[in-house]
């Protein structure tokens, strides 16, 4: 009997490659986020700051969040993916104040993203590079 290369098991072995291969590189997108601090905006509003970590190869990124105040900040955590940050920054020494239902943020670094959103509430940035 005549025994010849079975394609079955070769599909299934330069898969099980191809997975071994991919796994290494999971970590390249995937977003870790941690919360970093919150504070209380208004009767309606919290400002969540987190610290995400995406790859080694990468900066980590801190984002902040508007998220309603009466839910805790394990439901916002649960969610994050669901919101949408006002404020992407690199700067880890970057300052966030609240004061008569405003916010005012101060970075000394690259600011990715920063959104005024339709709250009640006014934002003012300071921003300079470095």
């Amino acid at each position: 009997m005549k025994r010849g290369f079975n394609w079955r098991t070769g599909a299934v072995f330069v898969l099980l490659i191809y997975g071994f291969w991919a796994y290494q590189f999971r970590d390249l997108f995937t977003v870790y986020e941690q919360l970093k601090s919150n504070m209380s905006v208004n009767d309606e509003l919290t400002l969540y700051i987190t610290q995400a970590e995406s790859s080694s190869l990468s900066k980590d990124t801190y984002r902040y969040y508007l998220y309603d105040a009466r839910r805790s900040p394990d439901d916002f955590m649960a969610h994050v993916k669901d919101v949408e940050p006002i404020m992407i920054t690199d700067d880890y020494k970057a300052n966030a104040e609240v004061k008569d239902g405003q916010i005012y943020l101060r970075v000394r670094g690259n600011v990715y993203s920063c959104k005024n959103v339709g709250y009640s509430v006014r934002i003012h940035l300071d921003a300079a590079p470095y």
